[in-house]
This record gives structure tokens, C-alpha cells and sequence, in this order.
């Protein structure tokens, strides 16, 4: 998993970025530049500076393709004025500005997904079950009255215990956990309707979709302590025994389809094994090896038996008596003066995509942002397609046409880029570490290895790149443009382009060829001083090679 810190760094420079876009010139809006001075220079500043805050908030809202048009048109219209952008002083930092504005805002991009970085999890609903402080008085008559009555208007297809413990738990819900049981509640319209027809075909009683509110509160990414995820939180060696596939790429423990059909077969194969849905339940939280053994050493057959025994843990104790709360609840919120207006079911249309294609390009592609197709497709766990093979993506409703066209006329330079390298005699994970600027665990993950194994020779490996410490990617196409457009050196003498080896740093080239490493990072737009082999340099100079 990532950790918390990772993005600090980038997150700063977003901010900085945020900074340029909120100061000064670069609030200019189109009424604004109306309003500007009649001179020709103020005129294009302010022009340029409407597009530049534009593309920034193109790029903010995931909208890649449209930021670098806006980009390049800020761009375009320094580099056409009359003797290019650094006729006039004046002119010429304002294009330096909005140079450093764009770059800082691919920073921010950065920052927001690198097609790498793993989404950021949130904490799971049953780590706080164990500490519940269920009461052992006697609830009031009141509260036992009210129960029977919710439950005797709905259908229910699995018997709720009135119980002391079931009545604790309302209470739970209708005092400290209310608000977050209102907001589980009401995330559980995206699923629920589906969750009850996959638990009808395959058997289970529907009112146990509620299981999920109980663990998860319908969270897609929650992460339990012990590791356990998604809606139905899944352990990593349970989830594969049921069929979710769990590698770098994805996590199917949080696909809501897969990981239901999944938590469906896993309790029918426990009820086949108790008899007693109560006893599923409890084993669904500590196991069924855990279970049957105290059933065995305690000489009993019921749950709630069980329960005061000294057999079951407290987090187990507590587990089925709020998993019977919550189905009483959920079934009459009025009663308990909860007003809960469920979130719209999630529906949508699926695009086959091959390769790794950035999800913030499949969101311009389906007309909707990055976070709409994230919600769709939380199995993801990258801000990208899995490379290597094809995956179906989920997207709203009625877009699947449109983003099937767009993506499979995707241009390489829009598809996720990130290095391969096949392995050659002697090589180790550290070494590849080392030489990529990455780690050694990290490269073992993405390509399901362990970190003591060797390597085989010839095995081609996907290498992730941390951007903290790779070169900076200089990916943005107005940059670019800008670039190759921009005045060549004063004494350029003659351009050659030079591929970096292995063990080059930026000192030893710029000694080769008798330059400054501050010139070798200013013709090649570089921000830090660290190159990779097999990446290709831009020099101007004298010395013949």
C-alpha cells in the first residue's frame, strides 16, 4: 500500500500551482480582459492569461486533452507576436510565467494520480465494531414494541432476534453512530437493489445485504487493520479462493459485482456448513475454523449461546447482534426518526480497453470526469487500465459508443507510459532500483515477484517509476511545442541528440561536451539532475563525437 506521506511533496507543488492560477494575472477572465488597457502587449497578456487559467482548470477537472489545447493557444499567442515571445521584456515574462504556470500545473496533475500510485484506502466500519460499548441492561418495553413493529409490515426472510443485544445496537444507531449509520444508509442505494438480486440467485437470504453496512458501510476502498477489503472485506487469501483477482493492477475484493457474487458463494458454503445463519455470520467475521472448534469445546449448537461463552472474541459478539440492528433499521429509518434519501443506484455501460490508457483520458472520452469513472471502477487501483491485457471499464450509461470510438483511435502519447526493461544476466532487483530510481519492492509487486527471487534472464519486467525521484516527465504537449519553437542557443554550432547510458549522470555528459549541467537542464526542460539510461538528451555544441 501507499503510504500516507508519499505525495507530499507533489501536493506542495500543487499548491504552488493553485498559487499561480489564484494571483495576480492569471485570474484574468475573458470580461477582464475586455476591460484591459487598448495597447497590442496587454491585450495578448491578458488573452493568453484567459486561456492559461482555463487549461489549468481543465486539467484540474481530469480534462487532459482539452488543458493543453488551452495550454498550447496561451503559448501560441506569445510565440506569434510580432519577433516572438521575447521581443519585450514585458512580453517575455509573461511567457516565462506562464511557462512555470503550466509546468507547475502537470505537477499537479502529477500529484492527483500518475498512473502508478495506488488510490488512498479508508478506514473499514468492522475495526470499530470490537470496541462498541453495547449496554447489558435491559432496554425499555418502548424499544422492544417499536422493533416488532418495523419488522412486522416488511417481509423478512431471515428471523431477527428481538433481543437485549439487538436492542443495544439500535440504540447504538440511534445515538453515537447516527450520523454514520444515515450515511451508510443512504451510499447503500448505489448497491443495494443489485446486491439483493445477486443473493436471490445464488440463494441467500436478500436481508442480509445488510452485512455489508456492518463491515463496510458500503465503502468500496474500505481497509480493514487486518488487511480486509472492500464492501464485503474480503481477506487477500480468501478473496482468491472465491475468484478475485488481486494483483498490482486490481483488487477485484473491491469490485461491488464480483466481490458480492463472491461474499453470496462464501456464506452459502457457510450455512451448508452450520445450518444456521447466525452461526454463517459469526464465522463470516472470525472464520469457520474459529467457530466450529468453540461450538465443539462449549457443547453448544446456537450463536447466541455461544455468544456467553468465553469461545468468541468481542468483535464476534458484537458482529450478529448489529448485523440484526441494522436489518430492523433499515427496514423502517421513519421509526427511528431517521430521514435517509438513498443515493441513486449506479448503472452504467462497459468499453473494452486495451493496455494501460490513463483514466482521466477514458473519463474525456466518456464525457464525464475522473472521479465518475473511479466510483464505476473501484477494482482499479491504479489511475489506470491494467497493462498487458484487455479490461472491461465501466462508464456512465449511454457512453460506452462514444468512448469505444474515442479509445481505439487513442494515440500512443495518450496511453499510460511507463518503462520495461528485460533482464539481463547478473541483474537484481536492486540493481533495476537503483538504475530506474525506484524500488526494489515496488518493481517486484508490479510484476507478482518476490523480492529474494532471482531474476531470469530475458524475463521483461514493467518498471514503476516514483516521480519523486525519476526524472521529471516532460509530458505535457505545450511544453513541448513551446520548446521546439523556442530561440536556439546564441552559439548553437550544431544539435546532436545524445542517449543516455548506464551510469551517466548530467555532471559527466556536461563535462563530454563541454557545457553546464545548468544548460543541459535548461535545453531539456529538466527539473531535477537525475537521468535514466536509455533516456535521450538535447545538446548543443562544438566538440565533435
Amino acid at each position: 500500500m501507499s503510504r500516507p506521506g508519499k505525495w507530499v511533496l507533489f501536493i506542495a507543488i500543487g499548491t504552488l500551482a493553485s498559487g499561480c492560477a489564484g494571483s495576480g494575472p492569471l485570474r484574468t477572465s475573458a470580461r477582464d480582459a475586455a476591460r484591459a488597457p487598448e495597447d497590442p502587449l496587454s491585450r495578448l497578456i491578458a488573452s493568453a492569461d484567459a486561456r492559461l487559467a482555463g487549461g489549468i482548470e481543465q486539467s484540474r477537472a481530469g480534462h487532459l486533452t482539452r488543458a493543453r489545447e488551452e495550454f498550447d493557444r496561451a503559448l501560441d499567442l506569445f510565440l506569434s507576436a510580432p519577433g516572438g515571445a521575447n521581443s519585450n521584456p514585458r512580453l517575455a515574462e509573461a511567457y516565462k510565467r506562464t511557462l512555470e504556470a503550466i509546468q507547475l500545473s502537470e505537477f499537479e496533475a502529477l500529484a492527483a494520480g500518475d498512473g502508478f500510485s495506488e488510490t488512498l484506502p479508508e478506514p473499514a466500519a468492522i475495526d470499530d465494531v470490537a470496541d462498541l460499548p453495547i449496554a447489558t441492561g435491559s432496554p425499555s418495553e418502548e424499544a422492544r414494541r417499536i422493533a416488532e413493529e418495523a419488522l412486522r409490515g416488511e417481509v423478512n426472510d431471515v428471523k431477527i432476534q428481538i433481543n437485549d443485544e439487538v436492542l443495544s445496537c439500535i440504540d447504538l444507531y440511534q445515538g453515537p453512530l447516527r450520523d454514520w449509520f444515515a450515511e451508510a444508509l443512504a451510499r447503500g442505494g448505489r448497491y443495494l437493489p443489485r446486491i439483493r438480486e445477486v443473493f436471490h440467485s445464488e440463494g441467500i437470504p436478500q436481508d442480509l445485504a445488510y452485512v455489508a453496512l456492518v463491515e463496510s458501510a458500503f465503502k468500496t476502498a474500505a481497509l480493514s487493520r487486518a488487511k480486509a477489503k472492500g464492501v464485503w472485506q474480503f481477506m487477500p487469501a480468501t478473496g482468491k479462493r472465491f475468484g478475485l483477482k488481486q494483483d498490482w493492477w486490481v483488487d477485484e475484493r473491491s469490485s461491488p459485482e464480483k466481490a458480492t457474487r463472491a461474499a453470496a458463494q462464501y456464506l452459502r458454503s457457510l450455512y451448508d456448513l452450520f445450518q444456521d445463519w447466525n452461526l454463517a455470520l459469526a464465522a463470516y467475521n472470525a472464520g469457520e475454523g474459529k467457530v466450529g472448534r468453540s461450538l465443539d469445546r462449549h457443547g453448544v449448537d446456537d450463536f447466541w449461546e455461544l455468544a456467553r461463552t468465553r469461545g468468541l472474541k468481542r468483535e464476534t459478539k458484537n458482529y450478529v447482534p448489529m448485523i440484526h440492528a441494522a436489518i430492523v433499521v433499515a427496514k423502517a429509518p421513519a421509526k427511528y426518526g431517521f430521514e435517509v434519501t438513498p443515493e441513486p443506484l449506479l448503472t452504467f455501460d462497459t468499453v473494452p480497453v486495451k493496455d494501460a490508457v490513463d483514466l482521466r483520458v477514458v473519463a474525456e472520452c466518456a464525457g464525464t470526469d475522473v472521479d465518475r469513472i473511479q466510483l464505476l471502477n473501484p477494482e482499479l487501483r491504479r489511475l489506470a487500465t491494467p497493462a498487458g491485457r484487455a479490461w472491461n471499464v465501466k462508464v456512465p450509461t449511454g457512453a460506452a459508443a462514444g468512448a469505444g470510438e474515442c479509445l481505439s483511435n487513442l494515440p500512443p502519447e495518450k496511453r499510460v507510459t511507463f518503462r520495461t526493461h528485460v533482464v539481463a544476466r547478473g541483474q537484481t532487483l536492486a540493481k533495476l532500483a537503483k538504475l530506474y530510481g525506484s524500488s526494489a519492492a515496488a518493481i517486484a509487486d508490479a510484476n507478482g515477484l518476490s523480492v529474494g527471487r532471482p531474476l531470469a534472464k530475458g524475463a521483461e519486467l514493467i518498471i514503476p517509476i516514483d516521480p519523486r525521484s525519476a526524472p521529471v516527465p516532460r509530458a505535457t504537449a505545450a511544453v513541448r511545442t513551446a520548446g521546439a519553437r523556442s530561440p536556439r542557443p546564441a552559439d548553437p554550432s550544431r544539435r546532436i541528440t545524445y542517449k543516455v547510458r548506464r551510469g551517466d549522470t548530467l555532471a559527466a555528459i556536461a563535462t563530454k561536451y563541454r557545457t553546464t549541467i545548468r544548460q543541459l537542464k535548461a535545453w531539456n526542460r529538466l527539473q531535477g539532475t537525475r537521468v535514466a539510461a536509455g533516456e535521450t538528451l538535447t545538446l548543443y555544441t562544438r566538440r565533435a563525437d
